[in-house]
């Protein structure tokens, strides 16, 4: 009960501004939130860096903060939540990053015709020789415009998974068709085209 009464009056004086009861506080949990940070990171000065962030922002909301746990747990949540929205948004940074690389590409790319045909009947070929899950999952990411996401779903698997299976369709596809250092950029860009070239036929026949 003691103990009890400390922590809540420690917990009190922080949410005042108390900087002596801030330190003690961080001084207490940082290096076991490291350490649990760590199980998710992998990286020992990425747990510190997400450990920092959370610890900054918990005395920079002091006044505002609810908390009606433990102190320990609040503090773990925090960096749980914290691991899992940076994670989110990396993903999501990836998925735009891909659609502003082919974007520039189709802005600045001009290139012979014939050249063109070439290489999608060479990536054609290649993607007909992915292994069946990698090409379902390419397919739908590249010619259906899914998110890694909505074929996680579809899919019933992990959106890691998902990520996985798209760098070994790549991984593949280099072999295949080979333009330097930014290969990824042109099979994006030819895949494109083959589902365009797909769309085009379609809406013909139906007419």
């Amino acid at each position: 009960m003691k103990e009890y009464s400390l922590k809540h009056k420690l917990i009190a004086d922080f949410k005042k501004g108390n900087v002596e009861a801030y330190k003690e506080i961080y001084l207490t949990y940082y290096q076991d939130l490291c350490i649990y940070a760590c199980s998710y990171t992998n990286d020992h000065y990425a747990a510190e860096d997400l450990v920092q962030n959370v610890l900054l922002k918990f005395w920079e909301n002091r006044a505002s903060i609810n908390i009606d746990t433990a102190l320990k747990s609040y503090l773990y949540k925090s960096v749980h939540n914290s691991f899992i929205d940076g994670y989110r948004k990396e993903k999501n940074q990836k998925e735009n990053l891909e659609d502003l690389r082919y974007k520039l590409l189709i802005d600045s790319i001009e290139e012979n015709t014939d050249i063109q045909d070439s290489r999608l009947a060479i990536l054609r070929e290649g993607i007909g020789e992915l292994p069946q899950r990698c090409r379902e999952i390419f397919m739908m990411s590249k010619f259906e415009g899914m998110s890694y996401k909505q074929i996680a779903e579809n899919l019933n698997i992990s959106v890691n998974t998902v990520e996985n299976q798209i760098g070994k369709a790549f991984k593949i596809l280099r072999t295949k068709l080979k333009t330097g250092r930014y290969v990824n950029l042109f099979i994006d860009f030819f895949v494109k085209k083959l589902a365009w070239r797909k769309t085009t036929q379609k809406n013909l026949v139906t007419k």
